[in-house]
């Protein structure tokens, strides 16, 4: 028998709405876990157009749900008001019900509304939901298939992409070294170059298109400078003129070579020319490092990076931020595993590109994908406690900057805390 679904009549019906309603009334439900849902959820909250604040909204709702809600026939219904939400969010009740709203035309929540609007949950001597009426996570469930196919689509997309930009780097370093080794064909090759560049075309698109005026400068350079014909037809033929002359040794020994000349100066065995000049360099120079002492000269990226990861470790990062690491899709090995996956840390934690681009050219690509991943774990683990993870991102890439940030500290006290959840199991 179909379940019942209620909806509000203060609401405005959307399709959307409705087919929230709909796979809620489903009982073909599959077995499924709170966690693995989750974790399916905040991987497709890029594809779904889930971010910011309906992500935070999101994620509150699923960690107040039982576990045992998820499993079997059971509904996992959440009941909570909205001002408890926006009190959590420290957003207003408005932005709330429109995160809501969002979540439900978005498939993975409906609306199951009491006959006077209230959001309570009754449950019988075994914890299971007799009654219950709130936001229901059942349309999740019922497309976790679907859904894991999105987000196995979305992940080799973004690394195509990934690998596209990294074609176009390398291809374009080779342009730029062809146009410095021939300059008379550097004025054609680079108009054709921004041309491409200015097409407008996807990041594959932009690979291919470098690839093959690549190849046809290898082409073009290899058919000018490389000589073909090679055979000795119409040749001269004439004996070569090699002198065989012995020189006289009376004359070789007047033109020594310069060397000797050295060996046997005066000079070079003045001890006291040698000191003169040592000084005059180091007076030259004196000033310079007079210079460097006073003003103090900012630390670069690499300098910036090297002291943030002075002792962190991938190792310890991925011991430390295992919800990151398992939201992210990946067990990072190495740094540039790391560095691949923010763009879909800094996602999950509402993070905009240019937020990310800033933050990476401040302090480095793995600073700033260390620091991602531990704000990604604090924010799982503690959603009420930061209210704006994108804006914890900038205030610990600010504090790297000024060599405040102490990241190893952070990172030993998520592991910590990750091995006392485990129950002291690695």
């Amino acid at each position: 028998m179909a379940q019942s679904m209620e909806i509000a009549s203060f609401r405005r019906i959307t399709p959307g709405i409705l087919a929230s309603a709909r796979l809620a009334m489903a009982n073909d439900v599959p077995e499924t876990s709170k966690a693995e849902v989750a974790i399916i959820l905040k991987k497709a909250a890029p594809i779904l157009g889930i971010d910011g604040s309906t992500y935070h909204v999101m994620d509150i709702l699923i960690g107040l749900s039982r576990a045992d809600d998820w499993k079997g026939g059971n509904r996992p219904i959440v009941a909570i008001s909205n001002a408890k939400l926006a009190e959590y969010t420290a957003r207003s009740e408005r932005q709330i019900t429109r995160c809501i709203r969002r979540l439900v035309e978005a498939g993975i929540v409906a609306y199951r509304d009491s006959p006077t609007g209230r959001r309570f949950v009754y449950r019988d001597k075994e914890g299971d939901i007799s009654k219950g009426y709130g936001l229901d996570f059942t349309p999740a469930r019922v497309r976790i298939r679907e859904l894991k196919a999105l987000v196995e689509e979305f992940q080799a997309r973004l690394n195509s992409e990934q690998e596209a930009r990294r074609a176009v780097t390398r291809v374009s370093r080779a342009i730029v070294d062809a146009c410095d080794a021939y300059p008379e064909n550097a004025e054609r090759w680079t108009a054709e170059f921004e041309r491409l560049r200015g097409l407008g075309l996807s990041p594959e698109g932009v690979a291919e298109a470098l690839q093959d005026l690549h190849a046809r400068i290898v082409i073009e350079v290899t058919d000018d400078y490389v000589p073909h014909n090679m055979s000795a037809e119409g040749d001269i033929g004439v004996s070569p003129n090699i002198n065989t002359t012995p020189q006289d040794s009376i004359e070789s020994k007047e033109q020594r070579p310069r060397s000797n000349e050295r060996e046997l100066s005066s000079s070079a065995h003045d001890r006291y020319a040698v000191v003169a000049s040592t000084e005059k360099k180091s007076e030259a120079i004196r000033p310079d490092l007079q210079v460097l002492s006073e003003e103090k000269r900012p630390d670069t990226v690499d300098e910036v990076q090297s002291k943030v990861l002075a002792s962190v470790s991938v190792g310890l990062v991925r011991a430390a931020c295992p919800q990151a690491c398992e939201m992210a899709g990946g067990d990072f090995k190495n740094w540039p595993e790391l560095a691949a996956a923010a763009p879909m840390m800094r996602v999950m934690i509402g993070l905009s590109e240019a937020g990310w681009v800033n933050g990476a050219g401040r302090v480095g690509r793995y600073a700033a994908a260390a620091i991602l991943a531990t704000v990604l774990e604090k924010s799982a683990r503690s959603p009420d406690q930061i209210s704006s993870p994108g804006g914890y991102f900038r205030a610990m890439i600010d504090r790297a900057v000024e060599g405040s940030l102490h990241l190893e500290k952070s990172l030993f006290g998520l592991a910590d805390g990750a091995f006392r959840r485990s129950g002291g199991k690695p």
